[in-house]
């Protein structure tokens, strides 16, 4: 299953953002990356597509890192 949401960089300047494909949902999404350039404004970097086992990697292996999932109304912005 592919996983949806937020992750936070530890340093709070870079947010990715997990969608399902809603043409395949279980097997492919996207990860989007923005950047944190201030205090309630963030900026739109890029979209790439990946398949569910790929970003399920990512997702864990930045949450080793320290990455940490941020809910919608938490927010920068």
């Amino acid at each position: 299953m592919y996983p949806e949401g937020w992750l936070i960089a530890p340093g709070g300047r870079s947010l990715l953002f997990f969608e399902k494909d809603p043409m395949n949902p279980i097997h492919e999404g996207y990860i989007g990356l923005w950047v944190v350039d201030g205090v309630g404004s963030k900026q739109f970097r890029y979209k790439k597509r990946t398949y569910a086992a790929k970003a399920l990697d990512q997702w864990s292996h930045l949450s080793k890192l320290g990455w940490r999932v941020v809910e919608e109304r938490d927010q920068a912005a």
